[in-house]
């Protein structure tokens, strides 16, 4: 089919008038409905709902493992060969002709946005210092826990996980959203990345049941990304208060705190959302990133010094040369039972988070992408973020373990607790008071960074269930899908603790992985249209 064809445009029904209109209530409604029920279920029932979710989770282990590894290993290598071809060089996520929109450092800098995510903070020494106790090179005999020698394989396994593979997930949402909405006119929701495989069939019930997988998905990628900041929010209230109410003796939040920050982080996300959508997400975001900016260079200065240097280039060329191996890797229940438990625990965990996001992330990254060749695309929607996380976890997670083998850290790093870990680091750079200003900086981030990823959710979710249409200004839809988040993630850490959010996300993003799928198969047939 000749590049210039246009098919027609979708067109999906929305209501005139009343509470939902410009909305598709058969989604709208569908997906609150679910995650109603959801939450009563698990109100209700929380023994046989955490253990029936649970065994869901146990199946996706066992059974999907395999399906996550080779989906984002298959859209690693797609994108990489996709930017070599001259196709790439000459299609464009817009009509032909069409030019950049947005100019290329404002667009860089938005990408970097994207990156500076909660869990960016939140694993920025936790991951870094677990690798460097157990990682499946220590595992497997071939590395001693804890020694300098086993840096650079702790790092490679962190740049592993946010690297290429995390980013092409969201290149591929970008692609088919671009290519099918920029360049072929259809409405900006979910469903029209599949209208080369499915046509005119995605204005019924299969569209519907597409876009409110994608909304699912969203929901329990963000309820992940609250719990997790919700609990370095209580670890670092505990290190400034010194109170008990943050945190048991053991260093673990309390349920009452829990839910004490959840409704806080509501609140200040109520607060964002009647700022103004738009407006919220970047007054947050541009709050988020100088504050970020502070929390590294106060790493680098005070922690790794020039040896980040060293950390980054060893690691990212270890990294490079061992991705090909990696990436396809799937380690055997009986034989590498170890290996396979900590893939469980920390690969097939970060996919999953990575296809949560994948509806939100890929539809910002289009939204600022029309007239970009699909060649620039993906090179600054994958390589660009992936260099930016490398540089980041070299600069926290690096020097958080060049301190501890240095002996500056004298093991108060490794000991920690999770959620304790960057605090434990910015006690061994700082003195009291530095420490005690450095911490607070941390606290106001993680709120920050909440409001940031759950404004930007929300707009996400709206857009998916208004058919990508014009919204209007009224907020109380966003509040609405604020407090029906909040109070989903408040049920689920009730019932089952933090770690039956994990649980639930594992479960709830396996349909959409079969959505990322078939948009891998749409981008194809476009890209082979257009050559």
């Amino acid at each position: 089919m000749p590049a210039e064809t246009r098919t027609a445009q979708l067109q999906l029904r929305t209501v005139p008038q009343g509470f939902y209109r410009g909305f598709n209530p058969a989604v709208s409604i569908t997906a609150k409905a679910l995650i109603v029920a959801l939450m009563l279920l698990i109100l209700l029932a929380p023994g046989p709902a955490t253990g029936e979710l649970q065994a869901l989770k146990d199946l996706v282990l066992t059974r999907f493992a395999g399906w996550y590894i080779y989906l984002l290993a298959g859209f690693v290598l797609f994108n990489l060969v996709v930017i070599c071809l001259p196709v790439s060089g000459r299609l464009r996520l817009g009509p032909p002709g069409a030019r950049p929109e947005i100019g290329t450092f404002s667009w860089l800098a938005m990408m970097f946005c994207a990156g500076i995510g909660i869990g960016i903070l939140v694993f920025s020494v936790s991951e870094p210092v677990s690798d460097f106790l157990a990682n499946p090179d220590i595992l497997a005999g071939e590395l001693p826990a804890a020694r300098p020698e086993t840096l650079t394989s702790a790092m490679r396994f962190v740049f592993f996980h946010w690297g290429l593979s995390a980013w092409s997930s969201y290149v591929i949402v970008g692609l088919a959203l671009g290519l099918a909405c920029h360049r072929n006119g259809h409405p900006l929701t979910m469903r029209s990345a599949l209208e080369p495989l499915v046509g005119k069939r995605l204005e019924g019930r299969l569209g519907d049941v597409i876009d409110v997988l994608a909304i699912l998905a969203t929901v329990s990628g963000i309820a992940t990304t609250i719990v997790l900041g919700l609990e370095h929010i209580c670890s670092g209230l505990s290190e400034l208060t010194g109170s008990a109410f943050f945190a048991d003796q053991a260093g673990n939040p309390p349920l009452v705190a829990l839910l004490t920050a959840l409704v806080l982080a509501l609140a200040a996300t109520i607060a964002s959302i009647c700022s103004g959508m738009e407006r919220g997400v970047k007054w947050t975001s541009h709050c988020g990133i100088a504050l970020a900016f502070v929390v590294l260079a106060v790493f680098v200065v005070c922690g790794g010094g020039t040896g980040v240097i060293r950390v980054f280039a060893e690691s990212l060329w270890h990294y490079a040369a061992t991705l090909p191996r990696q990436m396809v890797t799937l380690y055997d229940p009986v034989a590498e039972r170890a290996e396979h438990l900590w893939q469980g625990d920390w690969t097939i965990f970060y996919w999953a988070w990575w296809i949560a996001f994948a509806p939100f992330v890929g539809l910002f990254l289009v939204r600022i992408s029309r007239g970009r060749t699909v060649r620039e695309f993906i090179l600054g929607a994958m390589l660009g973020p992936s260099l930016m996380c490398f540089a980041w976890f070299s600069g926290t997670g690096g020097s958080a373990l060049l301190m501890e083998i240095d002996g500056r850290a004298g093991g108060t790093i490794l000991g920690a607790e999770h959620a304790y870990r960057l605090v434990a680091a910015v006690n061994v750079m700082l003195g009291p008071t530095g420490a005690a200003l450095m911490t607070g900086v941390l606290t106001l981030l993680f709120v920050v960074l909440i409001m940031a990823s759950s404004t930007a959710a929300i707009i996400a979710i709206k857009s998916i269930g208004a058919a990508g249409s014009p919204l209007g200004e009224t907020p109380l839809h966003s509040m609405l899908w604020a407090v029906a988040i909040a109070a989903l993630t408040g049920a689920i850490i009730a019932a089952g603790g933090i770690g039956a959010i994990r649980d639930a996300m594992l479960v709830m993003t396996l349909p959409f992985s079969l959505v990322l799928a078939a948009m891998f198969l749409a981008v194809l047939r476009q890209l082979l249209r257009g050559a």
